[in-house]
C-alpha cells in the first residue's frame, strides 16, 4: 500500500509541477545550438508528461472532483508551456478578446500605459495608438511632441 501512495504523490507531483517547469524552461533563451537542443529535450519531456498525466486525470470518469481540476491544470500549463516555446506568434486569446471588442493596453518598455501623445492617460488609445507606439506624432495644436528632430520643442 505504501508503493501505490508513493506512486499517486509521484502522479499528482507530476501534473502539479511539470507545466510550469516546462514554461520556465521557455524562458531560458541561449545561442548556443546543443544547450537549447538539451533544453529543448526536458522541455518536451516535462509537457509531455504533463499533457499525458493531466488527460489521464482529467478524462478519467472515477476520479474525484478535485482530481479533474488537477488535471485540467496540468493540460492548461502543459498547453501555454508548448505554445510559448515553439507557437510563440499564435496569440489565441488576444484574438478573442478582439471579437468581444477589448483592445489591448499599448505599454512601452517600463510597463506603464501610453496614448497618443505619450503622457499616460488613455484618451483615444484605441484610435491613435499600435502596439510599438503611438501612430501620430503630431499634437492637435499643430506642434509636435519634441521627439521628431525638428529642432527645440519641436518647432521648426
Amino acid at each position: 500500500m505504501e508503493s501505490l501512495a508513493m506512486f499517486v504523490v509521484i502522479l499528482t507531483l507530476s501534473a502539479l509541477l511539470g507545466g510550469p517547469v516546462a514554461i520556465a524552461l521557455t524562458v531560458i533563451k541561449t545561442d548556443s545550438g546543443i544547450l537549447t537542443f538539451i533544453r529543448r529535450i526536458f522541455h518536451g519531456l516535462f509537457v509531455t508528461m504533463s499533457l499525458w498525466i493531466g488527460m489521464m486525470f482529467f478524462l478519467s470518469q472515477s476520479m474525484p472532483f478535485f482530481a479533474r481540476l488537477i488535471g485540467l491544470y496540468a493540460l492548461t500549463t502543459g498547453f501555454i508551456a508548448s505554445r510559448r516555446e515553439y507557437f510563440p506568434d499564435i496569440k489565441i486569446v488576444s484574438q478573442l478578446f478582439a471579437r468581444f471588442g477589448i483592445q489591448p493596453k499599448t505599454v512601452n518598455k517600463s510597463g506603464e500605459g501610453l496614448d497618443a501623445s505619450g503622457d499616460g492617460s488613455q484618451a483615444n488609445t484605441k484610435r491613435y495608438s499600435s502596439m510599438h507606439g503611438p501612430i501620430i506624432k503630431w499634437h492637435r495644436n499643430g506642434r509636435s511632441g519634441g521627439n521628431d528632430g525638428h529642432g527645440p520643442s519641436g518647432q521648426h
